[in-house]
């Protein structure tokens, strides 16, 4: 999700990042419906069920990939980095830049909000009296700045740990198997404190996924095309084999929270795959459409947050219609143009404000 340079990494990373926002943005459609239909209170279908099970392996999908991505490209330069005189100054002033950029289209999101809430239409939560918009709401950018604060220390100590690799693989077994406690045994209440443990791991969990892009970066994930077919065979047949059941219990538990493995697996996958792609330097249209979109991902992040209570009832009312039209398959059908439909006006919004306001700052 860094967005400390404006130039495509790589078009196939960048068109997975887009794909990732894409999956979180039908995921937090769909998410109200999966909740009723585990919960038992919307019959759905095995093969609605299986849709909605698959969909929600999609939120932790999407955030993985951005944290694996950002470890992909920031851990190991970090690494080769780290013995050269004056690492500190430049990783203090690439850290302050990439703040910057977060903390000026928080800002700017933030000042929008209050404004449309003031004078056009109430955001739920939006206030200057309450914090959790602007906290819990953005949790994830929060995380994503905590991993990007550490990267200096990262990149020393990766460069004097002997062998770096088993030491990430040993904390991604350790991290995910705390997460299947967590899933499976102990998912505590539905209300969670900023601090509670559980909340804690999903943090955690991203961390985990940031070190292990730094792991991508330097090493590549041997045959990631039959890894990611393996890992979404994994995912078919896990969430189709509990609808067909009727288990929704694990359906829940399969895709609990941020911990789930599976979303991890195929993120990881996914990136290694796309880390094999070569730039484009050809001006396609392919190539135009990624370049204009992908720095508008993190603005989709904060404006989806921000704005909920402005394009929430609007994916309801598509999914309600495509229910009432074409059973559940019209339901799954409508939620999904509908979330992509939001997610490409959110990233045209941004690209018309955030981006040339950033310009303007010389931070992209």
């Amino acid at each position: 999700m860094s967005e400390s340079t404006a130039r495509p990494r790589n078009l196939s990373i960048e068109a997975l990042r887009l794909v990732a926002i894409a999956g979180i943005a039908i995921f937090h459609t769909f998410q109200p419906w999966f909740a009723a239909a585990t919960d038992g209170v919307w019959q759905a279908g095995a093969p609605a069920l299986a849709a909605l099970g698959c969909v929600s392996l999609l939120g932790a999908y999407g955030n993985n990939v951005f944290f694996l991505v950002s470890g992909l490209f920031l851990v190991p330069r970090a690494a080769r980095a780290a013995g050269e005189p004056g690492y500190w100054g430049r990783q203090a002033r690439a850290l302050g830049r990439r703040a910057l950029v977060i903390g000026a289209s928080v800002a700017l999101y933030a000042a929008i909000a209050l404004a449309v809430s003031a004078w056009v239409v109430p955001l739920d939560g939006v206030s200057l009296d309450q914090a959790g918009w602007l906290l819990g709401g953005l949790e994830f950018i929060w995380v994503y700045l905590a991993c990007v604060a550490f990267v200096p220390v990262i990149g020393w100590a990766w460069r004097r740990v002997r062998r770096p690799r088993a030491v990430v693989a040993a904390l991604v077994a350790a991290v995910f198997a705390v997460n299947a406690y967590i899933a499976f045994i102990s998912p505590g209440s539905e209300v969670r404190g900023l601090l509670e443990w559980r909340k804690l791991m999903s943090a955690v969990t991203y961390l985990v996924a940031f070190l292990a892009g730094g792991v991508l970066g330097e090493k590549n994930l041997a045959r990631p095309g039959r890894a990611l077919a393996a890992s979404c065979g994994a995912a078919l047949l896990l969430e189709g084999g509990a609808a067909v059941a009727g288990n929704t219990w694990l359906l829940g538990a399969l895709s609990f929270k941020s911990t789930s493995l599976l979303s991890f697996a195929l993120a990881a996958a996914s990136v290694a795959l796309a880390a094999q792609g070569r730039a484009v330097a050809a001006d396609t249209p392919a190539r135009r459409v990624v370049a204009a979109l992908a720095p508008s991902i993190l603005g989709f992040y904060v404006m989806q947050s921000m704005f909920f209570s402005l394009w929430r009832p609007v994916a309801d009312a598509a999914c309600d219609a495509g229910l009432a039209a074409g059973g559940q398959a019209g339901l799954l059908v409508a939620g999904t143009v509908a979330s992509l439909v939001l997610l490409c006006i959110m990233l045209l919004l941004d690209r018309a404000t955030r981006v040339p306001l950033l310009r303007a700052l010389h931070l992209a």
